[in-house]
Parts: C-alpha cells; sequence; structure tokens
C-alpha cells in the first residue's frame, strides 16, 4: 500500500504539472546508499534500542533515569490499531525532554548514531539532539569529550506518515566513541501547524 500511494502521488504531482517528487521529498521508507562505505556502516548495527517492534529481537528503548530522565515524552501506540508504540510529546510549549544512553566498548574511530523518528506531512514538531560521548569514561568522571548536536522536523511534504532513520553522527566522525548519552529537546511550536508531536521509535548504533 506504501509503494502504490507513493507512485500515485507522484503521478498524480506530474499530471498537475508539479513534477516527479524529488528524492529529498520521498519517504525514506528504505535506505539508498552513496557508496559501499555508507551501506557497510548502515548494514552493521551494533545496538538497537526499540520499542515499535521494528526489530523484536533487540533491547528496549528505555530512557535514564534521575536528574537525566523524561520529561514530556510518554510511551503509547496513538495509532488506530494501537501497534506503533514510540516515545511521544506533544506540548506545544517544547521543552521535552528524553535521554537514553548507549554503551559500547571504546573504539578511537567512533561509532555512527541514529534516530528513528515518525515523519508525516502535518501535526509535527521540531526537535534538537544532542550526542555526549564520554568514550571510555561510564561513570562520566570528566565532561563530555564532544558534543553532536542536529536540529531535526518531523514535517514533510510528502502525504504519508512513515518511519525515518536521521543519522546524528557521522560515518566518519568519531561523535560516539564507546559510552554516549542522547537527548532529544522538542521546541515550541512552529507558528502556523497544527501540532507539535515528536515520536521515537528506536535508536540505532552502527560501526
Amino acid at each position: 500500500d506504501l509503494i502504490v500511494h507513493a507512485l500515485a502521488s507522484a503521478e498524480r504531482r506530474s499530471c498537475e504539472e508539479k513534477g516527479v517528487m524529488q528524492r529529498d521529498v520521498m519517504p525514506l521508507t528504505t535506505f539508498v546508499a552513496e557508496d559501499v562505505r555508507q551501506l557497510e556502516v548502515r548494514s552493521q548495527y551494533l545496538i538497537v534500542r526499540d520499542v515499535a517492534r521494528i526489530f523484536s529481537r533487540w533491547d528496549k528503548l528505555v530512557p535514564m533515569s534521575g536528574s537525566s530522565g523524561t520529561v514530556g515524552f510518554e510511551l503509547y501506540a496513538d495509532d488506530e490499531l494501537k501497534q506503533r508504540p514510540g516515545w511521544i510529546a506533544t506540548n506545544p510549549l517544547g521543552k521535552s525532554t528524553i535521554t537514553l544512553s548507549i554503551e559500547l566498548p571504546y573504539e578511537k574511530e567512533g561509532y555512527a548514531v541514529y534516530l528513528a523518528i515518525l515523519r508525516s506531512y502535518k501535526g509535527m514538531g521540531t526537535f534538537r539532539a544532542e550526542v555526549r560521548d564520554y568514550g571510555d569514561d561510564s561513570k562520566k568522571k570528566m565532561p563530555p569529550k564532544k558534543i553532536t548536536t542536529k536540529d531535526i522536523d518531523g514535517l514533510w511534504a510528502s502525504p504519508i506518515s512513515v518511519w525515518s532513520d536521521v543519522q546524528v553522527t557521522g560515518d566518519d566522525d568519531p561523535g560516539c566513541t564507546g559510552y554516549c548519552e542522547v537527548t532529544v529537546i522538542t521546541n515550541p511550536k512552529v507558528n502556523g501547524r497544527d501540532g507539535n508531536k515528536v515520536k521515537l521509535p528506536l535508536t540505532l548504533s552502527a560501526h
């Protein structure tokens, strides 16, 4: 159904003389590699934290507790069939926060960190993802070695709602070299939008 819908949408836009949808607005339901290196990186996930049962054999996506824990995010399924759970925030004022941990063996070259988010054509908000890299200092005795941030928007033009994985740290950039924490902070609702939803089903970590 998803493929048929996308093709029909592209054909309709073409008939309306708007042209076929370009790649950057097509739903990212699958990953298209730019080169062999990217394909290798993304096909070798080391840690998958999942609440949407996309990768049911992997660990649950459980946020950190305490002062670095969760404010404004709740775990539930908001689709009609109640089959697509995720950590969801909807506060129009923003400032909802969730922090997740990644524990991997220390490696100087680092790991790539991804967030899977819901992208849709209505009701979506924006947020900032922050990865703090502590390397081999899992007790956090020292400040993070590096902090990587990325601004992300859950809204797009395609008239469907699908999961989309967003790379936060680069394949060749040591943004996470061992123990890392990933924090998502939502922004206030964008003027003119009919909602401020941010939905996270899983995190992925790759070599």
